[in-house]
């Protein structure tokens, strides 16, 4: 399989975030029982994804089999955004037919009609939480934005278990290391959690509440982070014992050594979306690949495995480990301890939001 490179200039998804001007936040196989789908003559498809173990899993786990399966080639390129997808729809025939995009992309591309909605007649949704499935995209790779500690500092049982607690300077001396893109991240709503807003009530977001909560909390208690890693690399070299953190980051931290906790509860859940342009010459192809990568559930057990993010398959959870099942978000047993990230309410609060949040910043 080879991996094509994106022809425009690929920005940074953060920088698309910064910007503004693109209005953006910034890639599972057909179950046994389906028949099996008919040879392709010289098809492929063209996938944009984020690159990374996504792109290798995606390829190996998914795009492989199903080449095999059905004589349709797929190839995967690195460095998707909603500018890539603005691309496509002025493209015909698209150059990709599938780009993947955050939830709040996903919001202003069906604005901007720059995707078409799922063809469900092709893509079995039977074993997809309610929650997950959408007209025009199923959330996968969903991952969690969590409280996390450094084990040799905090103890599991010793370790906050909610966001106000997390707060607790008197109780948690020190140092938090924090997400400064709020878009990506969910601060904004851990800061309102850790003043008392449930869970089922934060959308709206009030973010002058918020930014007072942040207040509260102290500015010489927070070490702003950017890239993703930083929080892992922080508490590893011990310069905090508290940080927010993306779950699958903790857990590969701690395959290599590290000795990291994290608790799923009150964590923000997001995920991607594998959405097919409007100008691809081969929508039908999409979907049956997406239908393969959907609802493949010993494939998805694997990609699981591989990547710690969920899929949107609930007939995963009897073949997994129980200490993985555990912390994804699609286990029905996290139901009402964990939110999911309003990308509706992102998508057409962005710039203000972040406007507001770098005069605090400054202030």
């Amino acid at each position: 399989m080879t991996e094509k490179k994106l022809i425009h200039r690929a920005v940074p998804r953060r920088e698309i975030l910064r910007r503004g001007g693109l209005g953006a936040l910034t890639l599972a196989a057909a179950p046994a029982f389906v028949t099996r789908i008919a040879r392709a003559e010289e098809v492929e498809i063209n996938v944009a994804t984020v690159g990374g173990v996504i792109t290798d899993g995606l390829r190996r786990i998914f795009g492989e089999p199903f080449t095999k399966e059905t004589g349709i080639k797929v190839n995967f390129g690195s460095g998707t955004s909603l500018a890539l997808a603005k691309l496509q729809a002025s493209t015909n025939p698209a150059q990709w037919d599938i780009v993947n995009l955050s939830g709040a992309e996903e919001q202003l591309a069906i604005r901007d009609k720059l995707v078409v909605p799922y063809d469900y007649g092709i893509v079995d949704s039977s074993h997809m939480p309610p929650e997950y499935k959408e007209t025009y995209g199923v959330k996968y790779s969903a991952f969690m934005f969590a409280m996390a500690w450094d084990r040799r500092k905090i103890p599991d049982d010793q370790a906050p278990k909610t966001w106000a607690e997390f707060w607790d300077t008197k109780k948690y001396p020190g140092k938090r290391s924090l997400d400064a893109n709020i878009s990506d991240g969910s601060i904004i709503e851990a800061a309102l959690l850790a003043n008392g807003v449930a869970l089922d009530s934060l959308y709206p977001l009030d973010v002058d509440r918020a930014l007072k909560s942040l207040e509260r909390l102290g500015r010489d208690h927070i070490i702003w982070y950017n890239a993703n890693q930083e929080p892992i690399q922080q508490m590893i070299s011990g310069e905090v014992a508290l940080s927010s953190a993306f779950h699958g980051r903790v857990i590969v931290a701690n395959r290599s050594g590290a000795q990291l906790g994290f608790t799923p509860d009150y964590s923000a859940v997001s995920g991607n979306y594998l959405c097919v342009t409007p100008t691809s010459a081969h929508k039908k192809e999409a979907f049956q690949f997406l239908n393969f990568l959907l609802s493949n559930t010993a494939a998805d057990v694997e990609y699981i495995k591989l990547t710690t993010y969920a899929m949107p398959n609930t007939a995963t959870f009897d073949l997994l480990p129980k200490d993985v099942a555990d912390i994804l978000p699609t286990n029905p047993a996290l139901k009402g301890k964990v939110f999911f990230k309003d990308d509706s309410w992102w998508a057409a609060n962005l710039e203000k939001t972040l406007q507001r949040f770098k005069e605090w910043q400054l202030s």
